[in-house]
């Protein structure tokens, strides 16, 4: 029970911010409140006080998008799409950001197209891996509002619905043409879906956007000559994606190769005399790259003739590169021409066999020592002597991953990785936000509590599969982290009911939202229900968290 004094000072500083409030305007309370995040706004902030409350109402929502730490997080995991929707109308009037993700029951021509003519202020629309024919996404970009400057239309390499297999999928240019019609100030456009756009298609879009800033391309049909014209006609990019076939193979057309009416693809190295060269220059203000062959494979850059001509003319420029390639040739390209780069992503090795040992290990940590300024890397493995180097040359870094592609079915487990490792790594890198350490079977209480005192602003962690690690870390690691953690994923490492007890002892004062845990359902289902802490929920997983590289995935600032 409360003295009297304590319950007489939370009276006064209650008082006392009711005062403080008093003085701002509307607009001003609006530039402050704008900073939080629309899921704050709806199930925190409208609470305090009527006047909160309208404000929130009326002008606040800005933007609808799933969660960044998983979009399962309440509350938008308990809405449906129509949910979405009605929130979508209920906020229109103020609305500038809005995000469909994963959309399987809205009809487009009853739902999403007549709610465009209701919000004046979009500039923001994102159609993520939801299952839309072409003529949906014609009939949907026929009808974009015209004030926007960002559009994305992807699927993410998890629920790619629309790729093609050996066959050259049905030309989409009517989609490119619609797009055109409608949006002549798009600064950041993504089509990075399995398609067919042809250039003859782009070119007039790309002419009226000619100060694109972003740019995400998915086509059969764009090669080498295609992308020196794109660069010729957008000046201003910053960034720039194209996953296309063409970039290391063509399709043949003669009578030969065809079967059952598709192509069969064959592979064409450079030097084979059997393309003309072509000359590519980065416009000036490119930072970033990823050219793939498909949606998991990169191209190989040494073999690459036109961009290691640009590499060597202008990869001091880069500062973004997704290269997820495991050859020693690679690395040492990278290491050559791209001393600059803040982001590395070498994680994808599912089609490639990588250990890190001998040779490999040492092209990369000569390839680390360079990378004095990176800040987020993802590699195809790890070694002590990996996370060592890390810690030695990179006290930047605030993001690491090594699982690797399709690390949530079937995990990849480095055990070349002990607490010697992350001890360095936590030492050397404190800016640390994001960590996975998926697999490391052989860590223990010793690098939790190394991360915990030297990592103070992590808010992702992700042990999966670190057998390793007991309640007694999870006891260690709250009273440090729980007031930045935002995401745990424990599934895999040996704990039990008194692991959740103890973060729960935490619930007040924890930033904590989504903890994943390997423990039956109906153990952990009251536990989600707390309210002490709302918005916290644990849930029961047998797999550990997906994640598929750093493209199109959040940033944790």
């Amino acid at each position: 029970m409360a003295s009297p004094s304590t319950s007489y000072s939370k009276q006064e500083e209650s008082a006392e911010e009711r005062c403080l409030m008093s003085l701002l305007s509307d607009d001003a309370l609006v530039v402050v409140l704008r900073k939080l995040s629309t899921r704050e706004l709806l199930i925190s902030v409208a609470f305090v006080c009527k006047r909160w409350h309208r404000l929130c109402k009326e002008y606040l929502v800005h933007e609808l998008v799933p969660s960044p730490f998983n979009i399962g997080d309440r509350p938008w995991g308990n809405m449906s799409d129509k949910d979405i929707y009605d929130l979508a109308v209920s906020c229109s009037s103020s609305v500038e950001r809005i995000s469909f993700h994963g959309l399987k029951r809205l009809n487009p021509s009853l739902y999403i197209i007549p709610l465009f003519a209701t919000l004046p202020k979009l500039k923001d629309l994102a159609i993520i891996s939801c299952p839309l024919e072409s003529a949906d996404l014609e009939a949907i970009a026929s009808q974009l509002p015209t004030q926007l400057t960002s559009l994305d239309i992807h699927s993410d390499h998890f629920a790619r619905v629309r790729c093609y297999d050996c066959t050259v999928p049905p030309s989409e240019d009517n989609i490119v043409s619609a797009i055109h019609q409608r949006c002549f100030q798009l600064q950041r456009l993504n089509l990075d879906s399995c398609s067919n756009i042809s250039m003859q298609g782009l070119e007039k879009l790309l002419q009226a956007n000619q100060f694109l800033t972003s740019l995400d391309l998915h086509s059969h049909a764009l090669g080498w000559p295609e992308l020196a014209q794109i660069f010729q006609i957008c000046k201003s990019l910053r960034h720039f994606s194209l996953v296309s076939p063409l970039l290391v193979e063509s399709y043949s057309n003669s009578e030969d190769d065809r079967e059952d009416g598709s192509f069969r693809r064959r592979y064409i190295r450079r030097g084979d005399g059997q393309t003309a060269p072509v000359r590519i220059e980065f416009p000036r203000n490119l930072t970033s790259l990823r050219l793939y062959s498909s949606p998991h494979r990169s191209i190989h850059l040494e073999m690459a003739g036109p961009v290691m001509e640009c590499l060597r003319q202008s990869g001091m420029q880069l500062t973004h590169l997704h290269a997820q390639r495991v050859y020693n040739t690679t690395w040492q390209t990278i290491q050559t021409w791209c001393p600059n780069l803040k982001m590395l992503d070498l994680s994808h090795c599912k089609h490639e066999l990588i250990t890190l040992t001998g040779v490999e290990s040492l092209v990369l940590c000569g390839l680390i020592k360079m990378l004095k300024k990176v800040e987020f890397i993802a590699l195809p493995a790890a070694t002590d002597v990996i996370l060592k180097q890390l810690g030695d040359y990179c006290p930047k870094l605030r993001e690491l991953r090594f699982e690797g592609f399709g690390q949530n079915t079937s995990p990849n487990y480095f055990l070349g990785v002990t607490d010697t490792g992350v001890v360095a790594l936590a030492e050397g890198c404190p800016e640390l936000r994001a960590l996975s350490l998926a697999g490391c079977r052989r860590i223990t209480i010793r690098s939790i509590r190394t991360i915990a005192f030297h990592c103070r602003q992590l808010k992702v962690l992700i042990l999966s599969h670190c057998r390793g690690i007991k309640d007694d870390a999870v006891a260690l690691m709250m009273p440090r982290l729980s007031t930045s953690l935002v995401f745990l994923d424990l599934v895999g490492c040996k704990v039990t009911l008194l692991s959740l007890q103890t973060i729960l002892q935490y619930a007040r004062v924890t930033t904590l939202r989504v903890v994943v845990v390997k423990l039956p359902a109906n153990k952990i289902e009251a536990l989600s229900n707390q309210t002490s802490h709302p918005r916290l929920q644990f849930k029961a997983s047998t797999s550990s968290t997906r994640w598929d590289g750093f493209y199109n995935a959040v940033q944790y600032e």
